[in-house]
């Protein structure tokens, strides 16, 4: 039988001096969360997502793809976009809470009075925070221990953070979790669409999984996951006719406009993708509203 030979390049970074990361500290306790039980389960609980990410990483993808689940399955959430520079997840869900404004101070204020509600109504939320945000940073500034004041309420928070293969995707991360924001429910979901094709996903992301701090947020129990990789040409049809994956997926048009369906094959794409992003979140299903 012929060896098959594999001249992909193999990565080595043993050595190479990691890069910092983060916002400036702020003025807050630097808190310490107990370790979490991986996958916790949050059944039956009301929660809120903290949805982070850097432009491109893949937040907006995962809130839509979210927000068709709590959708078909019955459940109840507020939407929010606080990202101070693209909202663009209401051009996907209907009715979405959005701040007045994109001052970050007035925002900060906005964010809280939204969480408050969450905790005196035991309402879901789905917030989309953004990769640039500032109001979440405010916040913990003067509330550091926001996620225990949340779960007190009876309100689970879950921090998520879509991560591409740059370093510096981790800065909201890393400055968050050192602001004390260490949430039991924490998931790191790593775009496997922004990977080139001809390399492994684990050799384009190993700068950011080595980092001290994705490894801290890992071993105090942050929920590693992938994001599977939908076809950049479909992904853009998707969201030029505004369609959902669920209406993508079944060739129908959104309701009151007339948009011709994506193709058999484009279709069936989606569908492959649908199914691996049910089976890839499993583990954390039950943090879904």
């Amino acid at each position: 039988m012929a060896k098959v030979l594999d001249f992909r390049p193999r990565r080595d970074f043993t050595g190479e001096e990691e890069i910092p990361v983060g916002l400036p500290p702020a003025s807050a306790a630097q808190a310490s969360a107990p370790p979490a039980a991986s996958a916790i389960d949050l059944a039956g609980k009301p929660k809120v997502w903290f949805t982070v990410g850097a432009g491109r990483t893949g937040k907006t993808t995962l809130l839509r793809w979210a927000s068709e689940m709590v959708i078909n399955n019955g459940g109840s959430t507020i939407y929010a976009a606080a990202d101070p520079q693209n909202r663009s997840l209401a051009n996907y869900v209907e009715n979405v809470a959005q701040p007045p404004t994109n001052d970050a101070m007035a925002t900060s204020r906005w964010l809280e009075d939204l969480l408050r509600h969450a905790m005196d109504q035991k309402a879901s939320a789905m917030i989309d925070l953004g990769g640039g945000d500032t109001s979440l940073h405010k916040l913990l500034a003067t509330v550091p221990d926001l996620a225990k004041g949340l779960d007190d309420a009876g309100v689970a928070p879950v921090a998520v953070y879509t991560l591409g293969p740059r370093v510096d995707d981790l800065a909201s991360l890393a400055s968050f979790e050192a602001l004390g924001f260490q949430s039991a429910a924490t998931v790191l979901i790593r775009n496997e669409g922004l990977v080139d094709l001809a390399t492994e996903r684990e050799d384009s992301f190993v700068r950011v999984m080595r980092h001290s701090a994705y490894k801290a947020a890992v071993a105090r129990g942050a929920v590693e996951l992938w994001m599977p990789r939908l076809d950049a040409g479909v992904a853009q049809e998707i969201e030029a006719k505004r369609l959902t994956f669920g209406q993508a997926r079944d060739g129908l048009p959104p309701k009151g406009r007339k948009v011709p369906p994506l193709g058999p094959f484009d279709r069936s794409r989606v569908r492959s993708w649908l199914n691996a992003m049910a089976a890839e979140m499993v583990p954390v299903i039950s943090w879904l509203p």
